[in-house]
């Protein structure tokens, strides 16, 4: 069974998020360097990095100018 979710993140959370995010991909790569066959990190970075590059996708300006258009 797969679920899709919508969820909401203010700047300051995306901020985190993408740091969060590059952190467990470092810490997933480093404990495949030095344990290997341990399958949950293999699982767990290849995750984080599909999250990590869909994180900027459908953004919408919520307030202020936007001088792009």
């Amino acid at each position: 069974m797969t679920f899709s979710y919508t969820i909401t993140f203010n700047d300051s959370e995306i901020i985190m998020l993408e740091a969060a995010l590059k952190l467990m991909i470092k810490n997933c790569q480093e404990k495949i360097e030095n344990e290997p066959g341990r399958p949950p990190f293999w699982a767990h970075k290849q995750s984080a990095e599909n999250v990590l590059e869909r994180l900027n996708d459908n953004i919408q300006q919520m307030s202020g100018n936007n001088f792009f258009k």
